[in-house]
């Protein structure tokens, strides 16, 4: 005979078990969401926009202004790829 892991025990009053359920409904509707999000951006490639469209002195700039190191935003590949954007100065302006 099989053993079943997931079998719970509902408490005995109608307002405890409701609760308990609403609760799992609402888990359920989290992971449903998550699930949407993760299948809905998974074709989206954000790092694209970084390297092609945004011009790396304005993202290096702003990461000296706020003090966010910029390995945080870079890739060490791109930090190799821009080196002339990586000796921006805090005045900088486009």
């Amino acid at each position: 005979m099989k053993k079943n892991f997931f079998v719970m025990k509902f408490p005995a009053l109608k307002e405890k078990t409701s609760a308990l359920i609403e609760q799992f409904s609402q888990k359920i509707e989290k992971k449903e969401l998550e699930l949407k999000n993760k299948s809905d951006n998974k074709n989206i490639a954000l790092g694209t926009s970084k390297i092609n469209y945004n011009d790396p002195r304005i993202t290096v700039v702003w990461c000296k202004l706020n003090e966010v190191p910029i390995e945080r935003v870079f890739s060490k590949a791109l930090r190799t790829k821009f080196p002339w954007a990586m000796s921006t100065e805090l005045d900088w302006r486009f």
